[in-house]
């Protein structure tokens, strides 16, 4: 596989995991918090060790807990570890209330984030990996009818345009809803192909499990932010809540966030897909006494077409050899990829630092005034 190697340093957001990693320790340490890793067992492209970290503010065994994380999508990583960073460096959770705590999760997918990839090491897409795995896996033949047509012989428009040809005759043919769940709502019958979900747990979410039986153990009521890059206005946050109408997971989400924020308004999707495997179920897995308000806020980048090309892109470079040369087709790839997850146009970096904090800072003070209403 050639490497997803990392772009220069640009407009205010880490250069590289490491850069990433020391930037947001300093943050979290100068706030106070209680730091808490664990290894991967790789490394990323220089070597480096690589970690999922854990930031703790506050009463560890408090009753309600808000949980912010980044980097579930590893390469959307850069993203949610500025916000997070920034966050910190503006007074971050400020004096908490002994009913309420915060964890900040860093780079839930490290290896991701290191090489600059939204999968795994095992191009599993960490938010379709997280089912039993005791029983049958879903079955996705929407997708098995696409897979062919996904996989690239090389990166270049006659290729690409025919890919999309046959996405949309599919599309055409049985709906926008069935063409979302065949494509990306995930897949488990191709190792090489998109938002795969693997055949066993991978080392992310084993990871995060055993950190969130760590750290929210304690927690009665849980609210989490799982920061990502992609769908939604650009350089504006795009809010997702899947919880049921009228479960505390939505009805905590509506009182935090408001009814327009949770709209669907400004979504690059026609239809959203019936997504299965995704990182919050762990929440409900490992935590069985806590109840959970669960939201995915998605920084927007490119229309939909473009972010598809980009998966299209990622799909190809992997399939590359090692021993490949450099290419300029490669690098075309590259730089098409990481621009559709981490633009480097210092407009949208300053708006998802600009709103991303204010995000954070909205949810905080939402908890905290919840917190006191119900512990009154």
């Amino acid at each position: 596989m050639t490497n997803i190697s990392a772009p220069a340093a640009h407009g205010g957001f880490a250069p590289s995991y490491q850069d990433a990693r020391s930037a947001w320790l300093t943050a979290a340490t100068e706030r106070g918090a209680t730091i808490d890793s664990l290894q991967h067992p790789l490394t990323g492209p220089d070597g480096e060790a690589l970690w999922m970290d854990v930031a703790v503010f506050g009463n560890r065994n408090a009753s309600d807990v808000l949980v912010i994380a980044c980097g579930t999508h590893g390469i959307e990583g850069y993203a949610g570890s500025a916000v997070q960073t920034a966050w910190l460096r503006q007074g971050g959770p400020g004096a908490l209330p002994a009913d309420v705590g915060v964890v900040l999760i860093h780079a839930i997918n490290p290896w991701g984030f290191a090489h600059w990839q939204r999968g795994t090491e095992n191009n599993v897409d960490l938010n379709r990996n997280f089912l039993s795995f005791t029983e049958a896996l879903p079955a996705n033949p929407g997708y098995a009818e696409l897979h062919s047509h996904l996989m690239l012989s090389d990166w270049n428009e006659v290729e690409i345009e025919r890919a999309f040809a046959a996405l949309d005759a599919f599309r055409a043919r049985v709906g926008e809803q069935a063409f979302s769940d065949a494509f990306n709502g995930g897949q488990y019958s191709h190792a090489e192909g998109v938002f795969y979900g693997g055949q066993q747990p991978e080392w992310s979410n084993l990871a995060l499990r055993d950190m969130l039986r760590r750290h929210l153990g304690a927690a009665k009521r849980c609210v989490l932010v799982d920061l990502h890059t992609g769908i939604g206005p650009y350089g504006l946050p795009f809010l997702i809540n899947l919880d049921a109408p009228g479960s505390f997971g939505r009805e905590c989400a509506r009182e935090i966030w408001g009814d327009e924020a949770l709209s669907g308004k400004g979504s690059t999707h026609t239809a959203l897909a019936s997504f299965k495997g995704l990182m919050i179920d762990a929440f409900g897995g490992e935590l069985p006494g806590c109840e959970v308000s669960a939201l995915a806020a998605e920084f927007g980048t490119l229309e939909r077409r473009k972010m598809q090309r980009a998966h299209l892109a990622l799909a190809w470079l992997r399939r590359q050899p090692a021993s490949a040369p450099d290419s300029a087709t490669m690098q075309a790839a590259r730089t098409e990829y990481r621009e559709a997850f981490i633009p480097s146009d210092p407009a949208w970096q300053a708006s998802v630092l600009l709103t991303g904090v204010a995000l954070c800072q909205q949810a905080i003070t939402g908890l905290v005034k919840r917190s006191h209403r119900l512990n009154a």
